[in-house]
């Protein structure tokens, strides 16, 4: 197995056909400033219920051929891989039309009041969400978006698990739950250990710390190192919505890995997902 001491490689990467704040190409472009060998492109799938966050339809279609036509623009220089960022909400998605699929879960759906809530929005949704779902109960909402995260990487089986515990990112000083309760971490493991039984590499996803949401990655440090004590396979993604965030703090998640015991690191390449010795 090859070795490697530096990230060369982000595959989950947005622009400004969803969320993101710079174009593909510029996109492209601070990778290679970067000296990375492999860039992933992981548009936000298109959500039916939420078409501001998410790429439209037609934007899918354009998305896909611009990055196509940036690969062969660039096929001297950098790898680029077409991905999509699915999301357990969405419909209509092939995943053969990608090169890999991110998996993740962005809300918690109530058939009650059939509304979609969007777990990394706003304080003030995450509460209606607990209170008028859960009454209450933060726990409660937890263990919801853990039960979709399961249901997500079971049915679509998705190359990468992205932010594996977002459900986290509103929650700086335990506001909805204590994360370092055994009951909060039994759900988190759960969730974790039916990521790694269906075979998906999961991701460190420093995104939330270059937002300033936390101060540590995707997933904490504990479900980190229970990952590592099944076998899991682990990646080191920056969630890229600019291009300054291009490769953020991916020196700190290598060393992260080494100290939660990780021999390999699996990177994008040309040949797809493929593990490195960590040096």
């Amino acid at each position: 197995m090859e070795q490697i001491t530096k990230i060369t490689a982000n595959a989950h990467t947005h622009t400004t056909w969803c969320d993101g704040k710079n174009t593909t190409e510029e996109m492209v472009l601070a990778a290679i400033d970067a000296g990375f060998s492999c860039l992933g492109f992981s548009g936000h799938s298109y959500t039916w219920f939420d078409e501001s966050y998410a790429m439209s339809q037609e934007g899918t279609k354009i998305y896909r051929q611009e990055v196509m036509a940036l690969r062969e623009k660039y096929r001297d220089r950098i790898h680029i891989a077409l991905g999509v960022e699915w999301d357990g909400a969405a419909r209509d998605l092939d995943p053969a039309d990608y090169d890999y699929t991110i998996g993740s879960c962005h809300y918690i759906y109530s058939p009650k009041r059939e509304r979609y809530y969007t777990v990394d929005y706003t304080v003030e949704e995450l509460e209606q969400c607990r209170d008028q779902v859960f009454g209450g109960d933060g726990l409660a909402m937890a263990k919801a978006y853990y039960d979709g995260v399961i249901n997500m990487v079971w049915m679509r089986k998705p190359t990468i698990v992205g932010h594996l515990d977002l459900i986290r990112k509103l929650n700086a000083g335990n506001r909805f739950f204590d994360e370092t309760s055994e009951p909060y971490l039994e759900l988190a493991r759960a969730a974790a250990k039916a990521c790694v039984q269906a075979g998906c590499v999961i991701e460190i996803n420093t995104g939330g710390v270059y937002k300033c949401y936390r101060n540590t990655p995707y997933p904490a440090e504990p479900i980190l190192r229970y990952i590592g004590e099944l076998g899991g396979k682990v990646t080191i993604n920056s969630d890229a919505h600019d291009t300054k965030g291009i490769d953020f703090m991916f020196p700190q998640a290598l060393e992260l890995m080494k100290r939660c015991g990780f021999s390999t690191v699996w990177q994008l390449t040309e040949e797809g997902m493929k593990g490195f010795r960590i040096g």
